[in-house]
């Protein structure tokens, strides 16, 4: 079983400093909602993100939903061997079922979030499929307790894909953190939790594509041990 944590991501809802932005409010008026209701999204309050802190890595939704599609749609998840968690920038910890199928469509996904930030759960009755709790990273990886973290970054030391999914099956919990932002590196309170720092390109990545190529090392790894084991 692998662990993949998309961490430090760029999805939250709207900070106070900008409820009352023109974007915001023209926003919030063509979705039927509260400003505080949404979530920040560049692609809508470009120019409110600009007067934020840290403003390069806000309101980056899409990041988190075309991730999220390509780690449950993926055949280890199918299987049941994938657990996927999202950690957010506002230390909000997001737990998904395997069983949750992602809307395609984008605005249908920022409405599934912002239900889920107003909720903490989705759905709101019956087995969840998504769970929202405040929890620090720290605390995150504590409940999981897992054998061995990896943090996969252009800082850390060259892997290719053949030994990290070898490394990763020889670790009992394995645990793998991908960067859930499109600008810059993790933080070095979340590099303290690593075991290691691992780099499977020496330029950087989009999240979803190295989501998906560490996901397809570690089934690559698994379908080798398999086929051991059923003809020695």
């Amino acid at each position: 079983m692998l662990t993949l944590i998309l961490a430090e991501s760029s999805i939250e809802l709207i900070p106070k400093a900008i409820v009352n932005d023109p974007s915001v409010i023209s926003d919030a008026k063509r979705r039927r909602k509260k400003s505080e209701q949404l979530i920040l999204d560049r692609s809508y309050h470009h120019k409110a993100i600009n007067t934020l802190s840290n403003p390069e890595r806000r309101g980056r939704p899409d990041i988190i939903h075309i991730t999220l599609l390509n780690c449950l749609g993926s055949p280890l998840n199918v299987t049941g061997r994938l657990t996927t968690y999202v950690h957010t920038l506002e230390d909000f910890i997001i737990e998904i079922s395997s069983k949750t199928r992602i809307p395609r469509n984008s605005e249908r996904f920022k409405g599934i979030i912002e239900q889920l930030f107003e909720a903490h759960r989705v759905p709101t009755t019956g087995k969840p499929l998504l769970q929202l709790r405040k929890s620090s990273l720290k605390e995150l990886i504590r409940k999981i307790s897992p054998s061995y973290i990896g943090a996969l970054t252009t800082q850390g030391k060259h892997e290719n894909l053949t030994n990290l999914g070898r490394l990763m099956l020889n670790q009992k919990d394995p645990v793998l953190m991908i960067g859930g932002f499109s600008k810059g590196h993790f933080t070095k309170e979340t590099l303290k939790l690593a075991d290691q720092t691992i780099s499977i390109f020496p330029k950087g990545l989009e999240s979803w594509t190295v989501a998906s190529r560490a996901i397809f090392a570690y089934e690559q790894a698994l379908e080798f041990n398999d086929r051991s084991i059923s003809n020695p």
